[in-house]
C-alpha cells in the first residue's frame, strides 16, 4: 500500500524517477519473487508490480542470506502504567533501522555502485520507510503479564474481526490496512487513501521533514507515541495465547484502522519524497553500473 501511494506520486509527478528505479531493480541478484510478482504482466502493469514487490521483498526473503531481523524495527520500551514490569526493561532501544535505512540510502543513490547492491538498497528502503510507520516496529510492552516484552505484539493475540480466527497484535496493526494480494486492489486503495489524506492533510509533518536532518527518527517517534497511546491503550488486546484470544472492543478496532491507514498514507508520501531526494537528476551524475561479474560474485546462488 504503501509502495502504491509513492508510486502513484512518482508515476503522476516524476516518471523519470520510475524509470530509474526499475532499470537498477533489472540486475537485483535474487530476481524470484520479482518474477513471481510480475506474472505474465506486461508495460505498465509489469513496472507497477516490480514497484510493489520492491516494498515486500524484505519479507519475502526473510530466514535468506539477505535478511537483517533487526532492520525491521528501532523499538523503545512502552510501561503498562496500571501493571509495571516487576525490573525495567533491559534495553532503552533496540533494532537498527536507524543505521539500516541511512546505510541503503547511501548505497542505492551512488551512481558508481553496482546494481545488483543498489537494487537490494532499494528494496530495504521502501521496507524500512514503511515499518517504521507502524505502532508495533516502534514500541513494545512491558508489563507484569509481559515482564520481558510482548516482542511487539507477537505475544499477543485477539480474534481478527474479519475473519473471527485468532491473530497476533503485530499481524493485526501490520495488515490493518489492506489485506488483497493483488496488485490492482492495492493500486485502487492507495488512490482512495490519497484523495482522503491528500498531501495538504500532511503538511505539517511533510514540512518538518524537509528541516530535520534525522527524519526518520521523528517517523519512529511519532509511531512510538502512536504506540503509548492508541496500540497498548488500556482497552486493548491482552491475551497471551491464541485460545484465550478475544474480538478487541469495536472502538479499539475502529480507531486502530483508521490510524493505520493515515499512518500507511502519510508513509507513501515520505517514501516518495525520499525517492526524489535520491534520484533527482545531478549535474553529471555517471551512468549506473551493472557489471555482470560482480553481480555473480555478489550473489554466488545465481550460478544455479
Amino acid at each position: 500500500m504503501i509502495a502504491a501511494i509513492a508510486y502513484q506520486e512518482l508515476i503522476r509527478d516524476d516518471p523519470a524517477i520510475v524509470d530509474k528505479i526499475i532499470a537498477i531493480l533489472a540486475d537485483h541478484p535474487e530476481p524470484g519473487p520479482f518474477e513471481v510478482a510480475i506474472g505474465r504482466a506486461e508495460g505498465q502493469r509489469r513496472t507497477e508490480r516490480i514497484f510493489l514487490e520492491i516494498a515486500r521483498w524484505s519479507d519475502d526473503i526473510r530466514r535468506s542470506e539477505y535478511d537483517h531481523p533487526t532492520w525491521h524495527y528501532r523499538l523503545r520500551p512502552v510501561i503498562d502504567p496500571a501493571a509495571p514490569p516487576p525490573a525495567p526493561p533491559s534495553y532503552t532501544a533496540s533494532g537498527s533501522a536507524f543505521e539500516a535505512l541511512a546505510l541503503n540510502i547511501s548505497m542505492a543513490r551512488n551512481p558508481k555502485a553496482w546494481n545488483a547492491e543498489r537494487a537490494i538498497a532499494l528494496c530495504w528502503i521502501f521496507h524500512i520507510v514503511g515499518d517504521v510507520h507502524q505502532p508495533l516496529h516502534a514500541g513494545e510492552l512491558f508489563s507484569a503479564q509481559f515482564p520481558q516484552g510482548d516482542a511487539a505484539g507477537d505475544k499477543i493475540y485477539l480474534i481478527d474481526p474479519d475473519t473471527h480466527r485468532p491473530v497476533k497484535l503485530h499481524w493485526f496493526w501490520d495488515d490493518a490496512v489492506h489485506r488483497a494480494a493483488e496488485p490492482e486492489a492495492a493500486l485502487a486503495r492507495a488512490g482512495a487513501f490519497m484523495t482522503k489524506f491528500p498531501r495538504a492533510h500532511f503538511r505539517a509533518q511533510l514540512a518538518e521533514d524537509a528541516r530535520h536532518p534525522d527524519a526518520i527518527d521523528v517517523w519512529t517517534a511519532e509511531s512510538y507515541a502512536l504506540a503509548k497511546s492508541l496500540a497498548y491503550r488500556a482497552d486493548g488486546p491482552r491475551s497471551s495465547s491464541a485460545e484465550t484470544a478475544v474480538l478487541p472492543s469495536p472502538g479499539y478496532a475502529r480507531d486502530a484502522t483508521a490510524a493505520a491507514e493515515e499512518r500507511a498514507t502519510l508513509a507513501g508520501y515520505r517514501l516518495a519524497d525520499v525517492l526524489r531526494g535520491m534520484f533527482s537528476p545531478v549535474a553529471g551524475e555517471a551512468a549506473p553500473n551493472a557489471h555482470s561479474e560482480h553481480e555473480a560474485r555478489y550473489s554466488p546462488s545465481r550460478e544455479n
